[in-house]
């Protein structure tokens, strides 16, 4: 099951096969299995009900595991971690989010992002922007001294659309860290399933197509499962 959401799990409209960070871990994962993968695509916020009524054996599609969510379905070990990156122009000299304490701060409409600026610097500092793209040219224009947005959504797009008047830093420890896996049903055939790909998810760590999946997509050993 996925949402067609990149760049965690898509379709590749040219190949017609699953890629992303998670569609690629995925597929790693079935080859060792000799797991044949039919993929089903769902809104995102209807996956965990798709499963459960069976439409579908797995979710891999940058599924955070949450308290809530863990009431109904049962995660894999963790595949990697991801949370918020912090966003400067390339000839910055910040290296942490505390280093832009009373900084102008810069964050998209709408998301939890928000607090992060709140915590760090006045109100009047923070600027909002209704766009990831007027977001992204904001930093690369010196309006902010920072910005804050999901990193692997801005890591994929700095990957697709090279920009060198930004840098994401790196190693960064995330306000809002996220722990992503594979969800499954409770029952005992999804059980069998879980522990399957856990062995197959421990193989795929030990080798280095772990570490360049996650690089290929803008990631990097910071978000490799601890």
């Amino acid at each position: 099951m996925t949402s067609n959401d990149a760049p965690f799990s898509f379709v590749d409209e040219k190949t017609g096969e699953l890629t992303g960070i998670d569609g690629e871990m995925l597929n790693a994962m079935a080859e060792e299995l000799d797991w044949n993968i039919e993929v089903v695509v769902t809104d995102f916020a209807t996956m965990p009900q798709s499963v459960l009524s069976k439409k579908a054996d797995l979710i891999a599609d940058g599924l955070y595991v949450t308290e809530d969510r863990q009431k109904t379905l049962s995660f894999s070990d963790t595949w990697y971690t991801q949370g918020e990156g912090m966003l400067v122009p390339a000839n910055s000299t910040l290296t942490s989010r505390d280093d832009a304490k009373g900084k102008s701060i810069g964050v998209m409409t709408g998301t939890t992002h928000l607090e992060i600026a709140q915590s760090l610097t006045d109100e009047k500092n923070i600027k909002m922007y209704d766009s990831q793209a007027n977001l992204l040219q904001a930093v690369a224009n010196g309006q902010v001294d920072a910005a804050f947005t999901d990193q692997a959504v801005v890591a994929w797009s700095l990957v697709q659309n090279p920009n060198d008047k930004v840098k994401l830093v790196s190693p960064y420890e995330p306000y809002f860290p996220g722990t992503i896996a594979a969800a499954f049903r409770q029952d005992s055939d999804s059980d069998e399933l879980r522990e399957a790909l856990n062995g197959a998810l421990a193989d795929l760590k030990a080798t280095p197509k772990y570490l360049e999946i996650l690089q290929k997509y803008g990631l990097g050993s910071d978000n490799a499962a601890k």
